[in-house]
């Protein structure tokens, strides 16, 4: 029993690459194979005329997530699914995810949630604003929180700034 226990501790989640349009393949596959796997997706509305109303749709394009150990052979199984390039590396090592990341995701990304892609954004950064009544305006994000967000933009030549609120949604990072 305990030689099961800490095969299991040694079991983390890493993201997987895939080709374009591989991730279903690729997730399958797994699946097929008793291979613990995790494809968020997200309903997206078609543009092609006489398919489908709806698709479902990776939440993140390019990518699925296994649980394995890296050091056994089933990161092998894992790299022959269809379409699947490699392990997401930091360095020459794959790099594991937190189990609390992955759980969060699925609890959000559940059916009928309206999870869907987002900008990834954080205090500090460079954004653009794409949507209401400041779209074209560029600052810098300063505060956020669930509902809200504050931009900042400066003249610099003055030292001053001038911040407004804004919705999250509403921004992007900007592309320098």
């Amino acid at each position: 029993m305990a030689a099961i226990e800490s095969i299991e501790a040694e079991r983390r989640w890493y993201a997987v690459r895939t080709r374009s349009n591989f991730e279903h393949k690729a997730h399958a596959y797994c699946s097929d194979h008793d291979l613990e796997s995790f494809l968020p997706t997200y309903r997206s509305r078609s543009r092609r005329h006489g398919g489908p109303a709806y698709l479902e749709r990776p939440l993140f394009p390019g990518y699925f997530f296994a649980r394995v150990d890296v050091r056994l052979p089933e990161r092998l199984a894992v790299l022959r699914a269809p379409g699947t390039v490699e392990f997401v590396r930091f360095g020459s090592r794959a790099a594991a995810i937190p189990d609390e990341e992955i759980e969060s995701v699925r609890i959000v990304s559940r059916p009928g949630s309206g999870a869907a892609p987002h900008p990834f954004l954080r205090e500090g950064m460079r954004v653009r604003v794409v949507a209401g009544p400041f779209a074209g305006a560029e600052g810098i994000l300063v505060k956020t929180s669930d509902r809200q967000a504050k931009l900042v933009v400066s003249i610099v030549i003055l030292g001053r700034s001038v911040g407004v609120p804004i919705e999250p949604e509403a921004i992007e990072p900007a592309v320098n």
